[in-house]
């Protein structure tokens, strides 16, 4: 190769955009650069690798990585994307032979404190967009503010009524620490507290309780009801959370023993929105109409499955939550972080396993949550001060057996027990919860059957069973309209009995091939209209209230014949029997879900999950993603691949 300049380093990053390596908007950014003045070709590569790793979900890129490891860290060539007519990228760096900080440190183009209004920062060895620093360096400066504020309680009350919320156990178990117990205390505190833990764990559970805390400490004061908002990233997340809370809110109310919390527990209104509903979204714009001059009317905001949320919105969230509100983040750490940038939830819980809990924080939880003294090695004076408004959960109470210990395994990435756990359920009966199909391709008469088995017999997804010797029949041809709505209400929730996960969205193994083979083996066009089609929600649509990530249903209508699709709608029950319905030229941003990726999956759970890996290693197969598709399953998990080498 020759010597790198302005001009073959464009037509490289040309060659790249149009193998499919990168975006668009990645070349058009340093294009922006080379026009304002930037020559230096280490410089603009920077920049492009900034872009590109935003694109990939991340902030910030370290340059000393970038350096050493171009391909590792760029995750170029992509998946299923490589092309011998692209210059690789460690040929371009090598070509450098500078140390590409310094020419960043002083380009024009560079800001390196923070302070100007240059396009890029340079923080500590990273590269960053000025928006994402510019979100980060908010987050972290409120937060700092929100932690040092601590709101009055009376500690002799919250004792009293958490002994009453949480049954003392007996016996052997009198020694465990109820870290539920703990982080009820510990979020009463505080102004901003993370609650996280894996499946299982009781955080919904835990919500309740904590809410009841709340409201008692509120009323006893003889002030109104606190004001609460209850939201998750996805509506599907949203109504979850609702559904879960009404049920535990109804058995709390039935019990006796919580009869002075009463008017506590009437106060709680269970009402989960997506967090675009919670801030209001202005049509065709990234604004919010509640923001900093414009705060939430709230003195509590909890958001469920916080692993979703991106930089950005966590920016947004902040500035709409008033400074003397409360704000609860609730989620497993260890699941993927949001398919757009940043990874909240991750970076505030890190370290959280270890605890790093100040002997005070220590000693005022032990004594109020009334609970066995927290372990010494939980114990860090120097831990940082986040830390002490993070309680992560440590004990699962409903997820166990070998889904639990192949999830764990992955997570812990421990390879000899990950190994341990597959061998098992290779050699286990049909009753064991987890099963290997080896497959040389989708194609693979095993991967019919399993279909074939499931989509037919689970009772999950009647409606896409089709007989091919009578294309006309229709499973609701007896219906009629005073009962469709609960026939689309039952098919909508056995949904969730029966789900295809991919790792990945392109290629032979991914998200549209399996569809694509579904359809296929039902005898249908998976790509075009029919009864018993089932689609996802891609992008927000505010007119016909839908959030990206909603699943709906096809219906014939009984009286005219016509195609209608049945969601899932928590706001009129009793006038539509929990059902909306939309004609299918409405819906412009659609795609079929027989399958989905484990990214679309967070939120949610289904009784037997299919989760189908790529016949080769992937930088998109991490733990987290691994993990995180491993335990959407509640009861069954079923793992599709060649060889399944990925594990």
């Amino acid at each position: 190769m020759t010597e790198v300049t302005s001009n073959t380093l464009f037509d490289a990053l040309r060659e790249w955009r149009d193998a499919g390596w990168i975006r668009s908007i990645d070349l058009a950014f340093v294009e922006f650069l080379q026009q304002a003045g930037e020559t230096r070709s280490e410089v603009l590569l920077a920049a492009l690798c900034a872009s590109h790793e935003a694109g990939r979900g991340h902030t910030c890129i370290d340059i000393k990585a970038l350096q050493n490891e171009p391909e590792s860290v760029l995750n170029l060539p992509p998946e299923n994307r490589y092309s011998p007519n692209c210059v690789n990228p460690s040929e371009l760096f090598r070509q450098f032979g500078t140390d590409v900080e310094a020419a960043l440190i002083q380009s024009h183009c560079v800001d390196v404190d923070g302070k100007g209004n240059q396009p890029l920062v340079l923080s500590d060895g990273k590269l960053y967009l000025r928006r994402y620093w510019q979100y980060e360096a908010f987050i972290e400066n409120d937060l700092q503010a929100r932690m040092s504020d601590r709101p009055v309680t009376n500690d002799d009350l919250l004792k009293s009524t958490l002994a009453k919320l949480f049954d003392k156990p007996d016996g052997d178990k009198a020694e465990e620490i109820n870290w539920q117990r703990v982080a009820c205390a510990n979020t009463v505190r505080n102004r901003f507290s993370v609650i996280t833990g894996g499946p299982g764990t009781g955080k919904t559970y835990t919500v309740v309780r904590l809410l009841t805390a709340l409201q008692h400490q509120t009323l006893f004061l003889g002030l109104p009801p606190l004001r609460v908002s209850l939201a998750a990233p996805t509506g599907k997340a949203a109504a979850r959370l609702t559904e879960s809370i009404e049920s535990e809110l109804n058995r709390l109310r039935g019990d006796a023993k919580l009869a002075t919390l009463k008017d506590a527990l009437d106060a709680i209104k269970p009402e989960g929105k997506t967090l675009h509903r919670l801030l209001g979204v202005k049509p065709n714009s990234r604004a919010f109409k509640h923001h900093a001059d414009n705060p939430l009317r709230t003195d509590v905001v909890i958001v469920d499955e916080a692993s979703m949320i991106d930089i950005e919105m966590m920016t947004a969230l902040l500035k709409a939550t008033p400074k003397n509100a409360r704000l609860v983040l609730i989620g497993d750490k260890d699941q993927l972080a949001s398919v757009e940038a940043g990874a909240v939830l991750g970076n505030l819980c890190e370290g959280a396993d270890q605890g790093h809990y100040h002997t005070e924080t220590a000693q005022w939880l032990q004594h109020v949550a009334d609970t066995p003294v927290l372990p010494a090695e939980l114990i860090d004076n120097n831990g940082e001060q986040r830390l002490q408004h993070v309680v992560k959960f440590r004990k699962s109470y409903r997820f166990h057996g070998p889904i639990a210990d192949l999830a764990n395994a992955i997570n812990r990435q421990d390879n000899a027990a990950t190994k341990q756990e597959l061998e098992k359920a290779k050699v286990a009966d049909e009753d064991y919860p987890v099963s290997l199909y080896e497959v040389s391709s989708l194609d693979d008469p095993a991967f019919e059957a399993l279909v074939k088995r499931n989509l037919t017999t689970s009772g999950s997804l009647t409606l896409h069973v089709r007989n091919n010797a009578d294309t006309n029949s229709n499973v609701t041809k007896t219906a009629n309209a005073e009962d469709i709505n609960k026939l689309a209400q039952e098919a909508l929730q056995n949904l969730s009995n029966f789900q295809i996960l991919t790792a990945l969205r392109e290629g032979p193994w991914g998200v549209k091939a399996v569809n694509q083979k579904v359809g296929e083996i039902l005898g249908v066009n998976a790509n075009t209209w029919y009864e018993g089609r089932p689609v996802m929600v891609t992008k927000n649509d505010y007119g016909l209230k839908l959030n990206n990530g909603d699943i709906g249903l096809t219906f014939k209508d009984p009286e005219h014949g016509h195609l209608r699709v049945a969601f899932p709608d928590q706001t009129n029950k009793s006038e539509n029997k929990g059902v909306r319905w939309v004609l299918p030229s409405r819906l412009t941003h659609i795609e079929t879900v027989y399958a989905m990726t484990v990214h679309k999956s967070q939120g949610s759970e289904f009784k037997h999950t299919v989760m189908v890996l790529p016949d080769h290693d992937s930088p998109v197969l991490s733990k987290e993603l691994l993990y995180t598709g491993i335990t959407r399953a509640k009861e069954r998990l079923s793992l599709v691949g060649s060889g399944l080498k990925v594990i």
